[in-house]
């Protein structure tokens, strides 16, 4: 027999075996793939029958979550305005460009409470504004107590400024503008923004 008729004889063998491997392995992976579709489809079966509901319950479960447009817009009004108040997107002028005179190392103060119509209902903070004052040594003090904090804090402006505090929910908050002045008393227009 002849060198070449063996390696012939080889490689048919070694193809023939590779392609009965192959032939194997398709089918295991043929009856996986079958197993796996069959559990599949028992399980989306049993899904189907236990979730399913006739016209008459589908049409029930419709009424019972059907809201009108007017209620849709009342909630997402709501959710607007909680949503503004958490991002202190909210504010009212408590004080509004009220001019005041002082006589010297003086101060004119309001206190807001529910009472005065105006109360710091929630946790922001207190913008107050002076323009035009006659001295350049004037300032703004906030007061109030909350959740066990008391609040006392000054903040000089000048002539003219911004001074912005922290507030709490608090049912009573004292706001002062005044001038240290030793000889002279001053006069000052005023703006208190509360924001929230």
């Amino acid at each position: 027999m002849s060198e070449r008729k063996v390696v012939r004889r080889s490689v048919a063998v070694a193809v023939g075996i590779v392609c009965i491997l192959l032939l194997a392995g398709l089918g295991v992976v043929m009856a996986y793939y079958t197993m796996q579709i069959n559990n599949k489809d028992s399980t989306y079966n049993d899904y189907v029958l236990t979730h399913s509901h006739t016209n008459s319950e589908y049409d029930s479960l419709q009424s019972s979550h059907h809201h009108s447009d007017s209620e849709y817009n009342a909630l997402q009004n709501q959710v607007n305005d909680l949503t503004d108040t958490l991002n202190l997107g909210k504010s009212t002028t408590w004080i509004n460009d009220e001019t005041i005179s002082q006589s010297a190392s003086s101060y004119t103060y309001w206190t807001f409470t529910a009472s005065s119509g105006f109360v710091a209902n929630y946790a922001g903070y207190i913008s107050v504004n002076v323009q035009s004052s006659t001295t350049d040594k004037t300032y703004v003090q906030v007061i109030y107590s909350s959740h066990g904090v008391n609040y006392n804090n000054q903040i000089g402006v000048g002539s003219s400024g911004t001074a912005v505090f922290p507030v709490l929910p608090s049912s009573s908050t004292e706001i002062r503008v005044g001038n240290n002045n030793i000889f002279n008393g001053a006069t000052e227009t005023v703006t208190i923004t509360y924001y929230y």
